[in-house]
């Protein structure tokens, strides 16, 4: 509790009696304020020379007991509107992101505060107003009563302030969802709930939603929300938790603003568990009103995978969630979930979607056939866009096949702008706009949306380090280097940041450092060509012949026995001398829609080919425009 002993306080004009419990405005009424907020406003008052932190306002007005963050934010929006002021208004009690609160107004104590505060006539205007918040909660009450009684919904408890307009380049991040019972956690449905809110509002509106893999890496256990939003760049932030009970979800949200870490929205939903979806469109609703965004309209027809068959929506959480960490265990656990989806629900264009995804990233992550792959993508993108043809995920795929495997670069640059149209915010399609982009020359245009994929996914590994190359082309040095030295910090160990240190390193001449870096990194993704291609041409300069050779009668034995793209056996044939066997595998990876043959024009590694009329005949087969 604050200091016990009775005193007089005042600031503008407000006037504090801790002996009666009152704050008056004027010589107006006591204003009508929760006994917790008045604690915290007193505490603040009496510590007003330094920020107050959350856990001092815990242990002092709740008696050190656990309190959620949620708790405290309510009792200063309260403060804040028993004062007429709005979140963003300082006069009197400032928000410091990630650190707590402090009380700036000028404050007069005891015997000064009777001529601090003039007896002023009330103003009318804001005793309207406060008699219009009076009015609010029985209006509040009966709709709860009525929407409980007509079954819409069973429990809709909110709190919010005015709409405020988000800045057209503000963003926002939704952060994996908290179970409350610590035995009963459900991971799936947490980020589930997430995932599918950030395509909600990411398809609806043009504000930009931070991905779900970044969201959950920025928050690390014990990490305040508003802390996880500023990692992140977010001015926006998203924060709730999930409880089930007797077939039934129930989701608490709220909606803070990171420039003063106050709550623009806050509302509790619950659902039968069947009905998931209709719980994140009423919750992404709220949302988009409280932000005062322009939502796209939606026809009012139920999409497929709308929450109707639970199982199945578990089953296409399960496969969403392989997506955090691609490699070709997770892509082939991924399909089967989007299978067992599709078995219960045949409409789930989402599972379709997903299915898409995965069979395109085995090709271009664990060196899978991309004949067997991308005709399988390209089917489950057809049924996915039958059945929902405004489906942001399948146009990006879409555009993915027809760049990598089709290479039709003009139908690839349409579906891929279909997607970011359909969806802003969906990073993928700018990352694959942007390697279209840089494949065929356009590096400034590459730079631009390659900037925009990692802004989308700051705290990726892999779209930092792909980005990077292309944002450093396109003239933002600076701006390249901070995403590779972000990926230091988020996973030193990721194999593409080994891959690139190791060949830097052996660039510099530091071949046994560069080495164990890129053996470490061929460990790390599970001995992917990509990886392989590079040390077999570091061993060649590192003047280790025998190891590059005794590397590439494994490569070659490995494409006997299944599939390995010709251009990564190209690439050590090459480096060791043998441009006809490179020129050869490298027709072979023309034929057989080896997808790096699509970088054939801005790969150095065929330089010393490219005047040969054989290496000019296969860049003029790719069509490049």
């Amino acid at each position: 509790m604050p200091d016990a002993s009775p005193r007089l306080y005042s600031f503008d004009r407000f006037r504090i009696d801790t002996l009666t419990r009152e704050v008056r405005e004027g010589d107006g009424p006591p204003l009508p304020l929760p006994a917790k907020a008045f604690d915290v406003l007193v505490f603040l008052v009496e510590h007003r020379d330094r920020i107050v932190t959350r856990d001092e306002l815990g242990a002092a007005v709740w008696s050190g007991r656990v309190v959620e963050e949620n708790t405290i934010t309510q009792a200063i929006a309260a403060l804040r509107r028993a004062l007429d002021t709005e979140p963003g208004d300082h006069r009197f009690i400032v928000t410091v992101p990630g650190r707590g609160y402090r009380f700036v107004a000028d404050v007069a104590e005891g015997d000064e505060v009777s001529s601090a505060v003039a007896p002023a006539v009330s103003d009318p205007a804001a005793a309207s107003a406060r008699a219009d918040r009076s009015k609010r909660m029985p209006v509040v009450a009966i709709t709860f009563v009525l929407l409980a009684l007509i079954g819409v919904l069973v429990a809709w408890r909110f709190t919010t302030r005015p709409a405020t307009l988000a800045p057209p380049d503000a963003a926002l991040a939704v952060l994996p969802f908290r179970t409350l019972s610590s035995t009963q956690r459900d991971p799936l449905l947490e980020l589930g709930l997430a995932d599918t809110l950030i395509t909600r509002i990411g398809d609806s509106t043009s504000l930009r939603v931070r991905s779900l893999a970044s969201s959950e890496r920025a928050l690390e256990p014990g990490r305040d929300p508003i802390d996880a939003a500023t990692r992140l760049g977010a001015r926006y932030v998203i924060d709730g938790t999930v409880q089930q009970a007797d077939g039934r979800v129930r989701v608490s949200a709220r909606l803070l603003d990171t420039a003063d870490g106050d709550a623009l929205w806050s509302g509790t939903f619950d659902e039968a568990a069947d009905r998931v979806f209709t719980l994140q469109d009423r919750l992404a609703d709220a949302m988009v009103g409280a932000l005062a965004l322009n939502a796209r309209a939606r026809d009012g027809v139920a999409k497929p995978c709308d929450g109707a068959d639970a199982g199945a929506y578990r089953a296409y959480l399960a496969g969403r969630h392989e997506f955090e960490r691609p490699s070709g265990k997770a892509m082939r656990r991924a399909l089967a979930s989007f299978r067992r989806a599709i078995d219960l629900d045949p409409t789930c264009a989402r599972a379709y979607a997903g299915m898409a995804f995965a069979h395109r990233t085995l090709v271009m992550t664990a060196d899978a056939d991309p004949r067997v792959h991308f005709p399988l993508a390209k089917a489950a993108i057809d049924r996915a866009l039958t059945l929902d043809p405004d489906l942001a995920e399948a146009y990006a795929s879409q555009g993915f096949v027809r760049f990598w495997y089709d290479r039709d670069w003009t139908g690839s640059e349409e579906s891929l702008k279909r997607a970011i149209a359909l969806n802003p915010s969906l990073a993928e399609a700018h990352l694959a706009y942007a390697h279209l982009l840089q494949n065929i020359g356009r590096k400034a245009e590459a730079g631009e949306h390659a900037r925009q994929a990692v802004e989308l996914e700051p705290l990726s590994p892999l779209f930092n380090l792909i980005g990077a190359g292309m944002i450093w082309e396109a003239g933002y040095e600076e701006e390249a280097e901070r995403a590779v030295a972000r990926v230091q910090d988020v996973e030193p160990d990721f194999w593409l940041a080994l891959m690139l240190g190791g060949a830097e390193k052996a660039y510099n001449g530091d071949f046994d450092a560069g080495i164990r870096d890129l053996e470490t990194a061929a460990v790390n993704c599970d001995q992917c060509s990509q990886v392989l291609a590079v040390l077999g041409m570091v061993y060649v300069r590192a003047d280790r012949r025998a190891d590059a050779q005794a590397l590439l009668a494994r490569m070659e034995q490995r494409a006997k026995d299944g599939y390995l793209p010709p251009s990564s056996i190209a690439a050590v044939r090459n480096a060791l001398g043998d441009s006809d066997g490179a020129l050869d595998l490298l027709e072979e990876g023309l034929r057989g829609r080896d997808v790096r043959m699509t970088f054939l024009r801005i790969d150095n590694r065929w330089n010393n080919l490219r005047d040969t009329p054989r290496f000019q005949a296969i860049d003029a087969a790719m069509r490049f425009p």
